[in-house]
């Protein structure tokens, strides 16, 4: 969410909020190795662990494709549900994702038939774990020990790909629900924990007990927890008709007259945590803090799927207990809110019996339910309520509960000091910090609540006057950043750098150009199609990149005091370009590392920069989606042996580079370095097992298992096969 900080500014009248329960603060002195700061934090005495930071988000959600987009629909109240349109069309109304086909696989190193046959929950969050990452201003490319923690209970994709009967060497990795965590894990280079949780409606809360368990171990040093449900075939609607838990109206009431049921949606979140320690220390923004976490089950009851109170009354208990916090101090409880008639009374004692008691009657705990905006994410529903609750922490406003008119008769809001909070709230500036909760409670009994608090507030910041606009040369240049994977992806990313730049109104804030050219540098991937914009000022940077969206740069200096270098790593160093008028000695340092960025060069970056730089928020990264669906695979290349083999000439050369073309789903007549290994080329483990077999079908020679091991580049094996020619066909 990297624009969050755009609160209040459509000009709502804020003394129209209904002010929000104050909560006691305490002050308390955080050291940094700078200096010492006054900060404001909850009061946690008696806490079991240290407070974590949630330092970057992404989601995908109905109604909304980015974390910007999901806060613009709960701000005005938005109701994203509707009927099925797409690959559901026909489908009964609910939340869906729009173009849940479409994949960047090309960024992901992924071939377009493993694409076809992985699960789109994996792609979908192969895409968002890169947005929070870069959304935590950490470069995507940069691994570590950082733990994977993902709640899912559905996996629609691996039902449709047995029916289909497409199974090839893919169909495990790309289907199985371990690769949800163990993907992420693998591509972006993560060592820490990998892990995917289970626990029904309640898996993505419960991924966050964990990894907030991981953190404090020392087991990781940062945790990305998601939560992930697709509902892709209409099978789960027909079980939960079945249950006799779906709503007939397709809308959910929570804590409502008119609950009937439950309405089905979909969507991803990721989150990135650090100990909130590390997360000052280190500069980062804080969007909340998570105190505590707890799970349990409700260990029997009428049925396995009816909720039990006094089960529910525990583990509210407990997770406070653990935050150190009084119940009656929280704000605000996003509730699990399913809108069934049996759920809905059950979760409204348990919060009134933990949180509602001692509450005076004019300051009841206000409560909501996003389900009413996106519908009933099952898996990820925690991490929907979770970012949603973050959101409103961040922004200190609280957005409004949809299809509350008429209090539920089986409910007794006042008597349980409770109110469904159904305006747009503001919290005021003297109230705080504040401490909120989060509700998810599974079907078969596994109920989680996550405590969270707001970020820590320096009361001795000074706002800084926004920099007027440097005038060309009278400011050293300096570089500005980017890359992409394809020429298009480029294009992408300096269209959305200058709309960004441009957004920003005039006289308003402006962005300091180191800030932004540091950020550029050091919190995206360095991917293979590059650029630098090397300018003084902002009107300047913004025509440059304009130009190179549109296609219309020339690589060198402008009239206007800028220069553009584009270039790949590896590639022939340009001709230095020639100053600027007027700049002749000026920039020389920022064209030196700008053209070592281009050409894939190390470059000290702080040096480049300057030491009170400080990464600003870029634009998130433009994926370049294709349509990948089971029934592409036939079309899409890849590893299986019967649509690998092209008919054989007779000449090794041919073959070998044919096969290994086509498996990895290039074009046909790509051009190969047949020095390089076939790892570096792209081939993983069930590519080579592909090649090999195709390999032996199209020469009818039985080939040892050991063949790309033993001859790993393409020149080793057509060699190899040359000689067995010679030499009658000793491989068999």
């Amino acid at each position: 969410m990297t624009d969050l900080a755009t609160d209040r500014a459509d000009g709502t009248d804020m003394t129209e909020l209904t002010d929000m329960t104050e909560l006691t603060e305490s002050t308390v002195l955080t050291e940094t190795a700078e200096s010492t700061e006054t900060t404001t934090q909850t009061d946690t005495a008696g806490a079991t662990g240290a407070p974590v930071a949630v330092v970057g988000m992404a989601c995908r959600f109905p109604g909304a494709d980015d974390l910007q987009g999901f806060w613009r629909l709960l701000r005005r109240g938005g109701d994203a549900i509707g009927p099925g349109t797409g690959l559901r069309e026909g489908r009964r109304p609910g939340g869906y994702l729009r173009d849940v086909e479409l994949f960047d696989a090309e960024l992901f190193g992924i071939s377009p038939h493993e694409a076809a046959l992985m699960d789109p929950q994996q792609r979908l969050l192969l895409e968002l774990c890169w947005h929070a990452l870069e959304d935590a201003r950490i470069a995507p490319t940069a691994g570590g020990a950082t733990g994977v923690f993902v709640g899912s209970c559905s996996d629609d994709y691996a039902l449709m790909s047995r029916m289909s009967a497409v199974v090839d060497a893919y169909s495990m990795t790309g289907t199985a629900r371990t690769f949800l965590a163990n993907r992420l894990s693998y591509f972006f280079g993560f060592t820490g924990p990998s892990t995917v949780v289970d626990t029904g409606q309640s898996s993505s809360l419960a991924a966050l007990d964990q990894a907030l368990g991981s953190l404090r171990r020392g087991e990781c040093a940062t945790a990305v927890v998601a939560g992930v449900q697709l509902n892709l075939t209409p099978t789960g609607d027909r079980l939960i008709e079945e249950l006799g838990a779906m709503s007939p109206t397709g809308r959910c009431h929570t804590f409502d007259r008119g609950a009937d049921g439950i309405v089905r949606g979909e969507g991803a979140g990721v989150l990135v945590l650090k100990p909130l320690e590390a997360a000052l220390a280190a500069g980062d923004r804080v969007y909340c803090t998570v105190l505590a976490a707890a799970v349990n089950n409700d260990g029997g009851g009428a049925s396995l799927t009816t909720p039990t109170q006094s089960a529910q009354q525990s583990v509210l208990a407990e997770a406070y207990r653990r935050a150190g916090v009084d119940p009656a101090a929280v704000a605000y409880v996003e509730l699990h809110g399913t809108g069934t008639k049996a759920g809905d009374p059950v979760e409204a004692r348990a919060l009134g019996g933990v949180l509602g008691r001692g509450r005076p009657a004019d300051r009841p705990l206000l409560v909501g339910s996003v389900k009413t905006n996106i519908g009933h994410l099952e898996g990820a529903a925690g991490i929907a309520g979770l970012i949603k609750t973050a959101a409103s922490l961040h922004h200190r406003e609280l957005p409004p509960t949809l299809n509350h008119r008429r209090p539920n008769p089986d409910i007794d809001l006042d008597g349980l000091r409770l109110r469904v909070s159904t305006r747009r709230r503001a919290w005021q500036p003297d109230e705080g910090p504040l401490v909120c909760g989060v509700s998810s409670f599974g079907l078969g009994g596994t109920n989680a609540h996550a405590v969270l608090g707001e970020a820590p507030r320096r009361e001795d910041a000074v706002p800084v006057p926004a920099p007027a606009e440097p005038v060309p040369g009278s400011v050293e240049p300096v570089p500005v950043l980017l890359s992409g994977h394809t020429d298009a992806a480029l294009r992408s990313q300096a269209a959305r750098l200058a709309d960004r730049l441009e957004d920003r109104p005039e006289g308003g804030d402006d962005v300091d150009l180191r800030d932004l050219g540091l950020a550029s540098a050091t919190t995206r991937a360095a991917l293979p199609v590059r650029a630098a914009v090397i300018a003084s000022g902002r009107t300047q940077l913004v025509a440059s990149l304009r130009e190179l969206a549109d296609g219309t740069h020339e690589d060198g200096a402008r009239d206007d005091g800028t220069t553009v270098l584009t270039g790949r790593p590896g590639a022939q160093p340009p001709d230095r370009p020639a100053p600027g008028d007027g700049s002749a000695a000026v920039g020389a340092a920022a064209t030196a590392a700008a053209a070592a960025f281009v050409l894939g060069k190390p470059v000290d970056w702080l040096a480049v920069y300057g030491p009170r730089a400080r990464p600003a928020d870029l634009p998130l990264y433009a994926f370049q989606r294709r349509p990948y669906w089971l029934d592409t695979t036939a079309t899409a290349g890849g590893p299986a042996a019967e649509d690998a083999a092209p008919q054989w000439s007779g000449d090794p050369l041919d073959l070998v580079l044919d096969l290994t073309v086509e498996i990895l789903g290039r074009t046909p007549g790509t051009d190969l370095d047949l020095d390089a290994t076939f790892t570096d080329l792209g081939l993983d483990s069930r590519m080579a097992v592909a090649l090999r077999t195709s390999v032996a079908r199209a020469t009818g020679r039985v080939l040892p298992t050991t063949l790309l091991f033993d001859h790993p580049t393409p020149a080793a094996l057509i060699e190899a096969l040359r000689a067995d020619d010679t030499k009658g066909h000793e491989f068999r």
